[in-house]
């Protein structure tokens, strides 16, 4: 199984060989991603980069200024993708809302993508306007200015949060894969010792899920939404 994995990413690093006088910053970006999708935070290094784009290490300098700075731009490149949803301007759930379904989205595209925001923070060139557009959402449909950032960053975290949890238990290896490790350590406890979890069996196993994000985002959306 190793041997075929390292085929399969050396045939992926000869495709993505470029000819050295057309290195671009883009072509040094999409490499990343593709090396961070493929292998983790961890296998993308300069050198190894490099290798994946048949070129000197030195060649990459010439386009970006060291790691940190690959980093952001990936970054940068990733949520430059991610979109406000157009709409009424005070409609905060389904525009603010949309923002962050969008946001999880492009994190499980993206595995390295959560690591990168948690480590260093919303500071990449599209989160600005994406950040100016949700707060003056939230401001327009009567958030007052502390509640506009508590709100938003209460919902935010919790988007992020959710990821972390469910990458590796049903994005990370085969969804069934969770749900068997779920059955396997119940059917190693005594029924009459754990009676809750035994019956609690079916609902256990889909604490990773699509419905599990959408029901903890409904009742903290319930929370926000204004009463009387």
């Amino acid at each position: 199984m190793p041997s075929k994995r390292r085929t399969t990413t050396a045939a992926t690093d000869r495709a993505s060989r470029v000819p050295r006088h057309t290195l671009s910053r883009d072509r040094i970006v999409d490499a990343a991603l593709r090396l961070l999708d493929a292998e983790g935070f961890e296998a993308v290094t300069m050198p190894r980069l490099a290798e994946s784009l048949g070129v000197g290490t030195m060649s990459l300098y010439r386009h970006v200024a060291d790691k940190d700075d690959l980093v952001n731009a990936v970054a940068e490149h990733v949520l430059s993708g991610v979109a406000v949803p157009d709409g009424k301007p005070a409609d905060w759930e389904r525009r603010v809302v949309g923002y962050l379904r969008a946001l999880r989205e492009a994190a499980l595209a993206h595995p390295a993508l959560s690591r990168i925001l948690a480590e260093r923070g919303l500071t990449v060139g599209p989160v600005f306007d994406q950040l100016e557009t949700v707060h003056a959402i939230l401001r327009t449909a009567g958030f007052s200015d502390l509640d506009a950032v508590r709100s938003f960053y209460a919902l935010l975290t919790y988007v992020f949060g959710f990821v972390v949890w469910e990458l590796p238990r049903v994005h990370q290896q085969p969804a069934n894969t969770y749900t068997a490790a779920w059955n396997d350590a119940l059917d190693d406890l005594d029924p009459a010792a754990y009676p809750n979890l035994h019956a609690l069996r079916r609902q256990l196993t889909t604490t990773a899920s699509s419905e599990q994000f959408e029901y903890g985002l409904e009742h903290l959306l319930r929370s926000l939404r204004p009463h009387g």
